[in-house]
C-alpha cells in the first residue's frame, strides 16, 4: 500500500516500482471503519507553501504545459485545521491564475453536493470505502464531462473488487453465528478459526456449512483451529486437549501463509491468527470462536469476528 512509502522518498530503487504488492487494488487500501470527523471552512487568508512543495508544484505545472497535458488539481477530504486551509487557498489561487481546475473536497458546499458526511465517510484522516466511492464517482464524472473520455467496458477486476467491498461491509453487520457462516459458505475467501477458553458442551458440528468434518459434541474447553474455503473445497482442522499451533500454506496460486494458535482455558487460554506473519487478533481475541476472513484475491482482511460459544442458544457476535 502507498503508505509504506511515506518516509522513504530518498531511498527508492527500481524494485519499489516492480513490486506487485496489492496489485489488483492498484494502490488502493480499503478502510471499512468509521471515525467521525469535522470538516469546516475556515475564514483565513492564504499562506506561502513550504519551499519544496511550491517547487514541485511548479515543476508539475511546467511539465504539463510543455507536453500539452490537461492538469486538474484536487484536495481530498481531510480533517483540516486553519493552517492547512491557508495552504489550500494558496493552491487555489495558483490554479486560478493559470487556468487550472481545482477541486477542493474539503469545501463544505461541494461535500454537501456529493452527499459526503465526514461523520460516517471517513476513517482516521482518510476516506473509508463509502467516502471513497462518493469522491471517486464525482471526480470520474467531472473528468468524463470535461475531457470526453471514450466509454470503456468495466473490467472483470472492477466487478471482483466491488463484490469484495460490499461483502466486507455486509459481514461487519451480521451478528448471528449461523447467518455469518451461511454468508461465507459460497464465497472465495479463506475463513480462519481458532477457539479460546470454552467450547460449549452441546456444540455439534459448528462449521459444517464450510465443510467441517469435526464434531464438537461433548467437547469442552478444547483447543481448535480450522481453515476453510468452501468455494475451493479447502478444509484443514485440528482439535486437541492440548494447545495447538497449526501452520498452513494452501496450494493456491495467490501465495500466502497462515499460522493459527489455539489454547483452551486449561492450556493457556489464547487465540492467535497470523496471516503473512501479522497477528490479526491483537487485542481482539475473546472467549469462544475467533474468526478472520481473508481475501486472497485482494490480499485483504475482510472481517474479524468473535462469537461466545460458552453460552447456549443462539451465538451472537461480541
Amino acid at each position: 500500500p502507498f503508505y509504506n512509502y511515506h518516509n522513504r522518498w530518498k531511498e527508492f530503487n527500481i524494485t519499489d516500482f516492480k513490486s506487485k504488492e496489492n496489485g489488483l487494488l492498484k494502490g488502493f487500501t480499503p478502510l471499512y471503519k468509521t471515525t467521525p470527523k469535522v470538516i469546516e471552512n475556515f475564514n483565513v487568508t492564504k499562506a506561502d507553501l513550504p519551499v519544496k512543495s511550491r517547487l514541485y508544484l511548479d515543476k508539475i505545472i511546467e511539465l504539463a504545459n510543455d507536453n500539452n497535458i490537461p492538469l486538474v488539481l484536487t484536495y481530498a477530504p481531510y480533517n483540516i485545521n486553519a493552517s492547512r486551509n491557508q495552504h489550500i487557498k494558496t493552491v487555489e489561487e495558483i490554479a486560478l491564475s493559470q487556468g487550472i481546475p481545482f477541486i477542493n473536497y474539503t469545501d463544505t458546499t461541494l461535500l454537501k453536493t456529493i452527499k459526503f458526511d465526514a461523520q460516517v465517510d471517513m476513517e482516521g484522516g482518510h476516506t473509508n470505502v463509502y467516502g471513497a466511492q462518493k469522491v471517486s464517482e464525482h471526480l470520474s464524472n467531472y473528468l468524463d464531462n470535461e475531457f470526453n473520455f471514450n466509454p470503456i467496458k468495466k473490467s472483470k477486476d472492477y466487478e471482483v473488487l466491488t463484490s469484495r467491498f460490499y461483502a466486507a461491509d455486509s459481514l461487519k453487520k451480521i451478528d448471528d453465528f449461523d447467518d455469518y457462516l451461511n454468508y461465507l459458505s459460497n464465497m472465495d475467501v479463506y475463513v480462519a478459526v481458532t477457539a479460546m477458553d470454552a467450547i460449549n458442551k452441546s456444540t455439534s458440528i459448528a462449521f459444517e456449512k464450510l465443510g467441517s468434518q469435526i464434531s464438537f459434541k461433548d467437547k469442552f474447553r478444547v483447543s481448535y483451529t480450522g481453515l476453510f474455503n468452501n468455494y475451493r473445497g479447502y478444509v484443514e482442522e485440528k482439535i486437541d486437549t492440548m494447545a495447538i499451533i497449526n501452520k498452513m500454506q494452501p496450494n493456491d496460486k495467490r501465495n500466502f501463509y497462515i499460522r493459527m494458535e489455539s489454547a483452551s482455558f486449561n492450556t493457556g487460554n489464547y487465540s492467535k491468527i497470523y496471516i503473512n506473519n501479522v497477528d490479526q487478533l491483537i487485542n481482539k481475541s475473546k472467549r469462544g470462536f475467533n474468526i478472520v476472513v481473508y481475501d486472497a484475491v485482494t490480499n485483504q482482511i475482510l472481517d474479524t469476528a468473535s462469537f461466545d460459544t460458552f453460552e447456549t442458544g443462539n451465538w451472537s457476535r461480541y
